[in-house]
């Protein structure tokens, strides 16, 4: 493994075991109704959280590192601007097999990579360009606030949920 690269890709392990242990917590402790729950009905939910980190990557991959088509056939919902939930992101299970692909995908992507790359330009249309570096440097950073907010609506569950043995 390059030695630029190695940073990058402890950083996505790090992140992703993050990703992980949010979504077993989830899975052993959530109801289906409790995934979708949403505090108000600008906030999303944690099952739609969970669904647009995975998007997002498969967004990027397709899109930005024109890696080919999108694992999920399906729109990648959201991932657009001003996106409902609309409580359809409750299946774990589903959002957990997605992740399967998409996140094997992504680290082989960012394993496949020489330091040159990290400088490559990114032209986007109507849009600064970025770098390789900066895109990789992003989803980082977006993962970690996402994962954020699940964390912050996990509080929220316990509070409103007391007394149930599994929320």
């Amino acid at each position: 493994m390059n030695d630029v690269i190695k940073p990058w890709i402890e950083l996505w392990d790090y992140v992703n075991g993050n990703f992980w242990r949010l979504w077993q917590w989830a899975d052993e402790s959530l109801s289906p109704e409790a995934v979708g729950w949403q505090p108000i009905p600008q906030v999303a939910s944690i099952g739609w959280n969970l669904q647009h980190l995975g998007e997002m990557l498969d967004y990027y991959l397709a899109h930005v590192f024109e890696q080919g088509k999108p694992i999920q056939q399906a729109p990648l919902l959201t991932m657009r601007a001003g996106s409902p939930d609309e409580g359809r992101y409750r299946d774990l299970r589903a959002i957990a097999v997605y992740h399967q692909r998409v996140r094997p995908a992504y680290r082989a992507f960012l394993v496949g990579l020489g330091a040159a790359d990290l400088d490559r330009i990114i032209e986007r249309q109507g849009k600064h360009p970025i770098t390789y570096a900066w895109a990789i440097g992003h989803i980082a950073e977006h993962e970690s606030y996402h994962l954020g907010k699940c964390t912050l609506l996990r509080s929220l569950l316990r509070n409103s949920w007391q007394g149930s043995e599994r929320l």
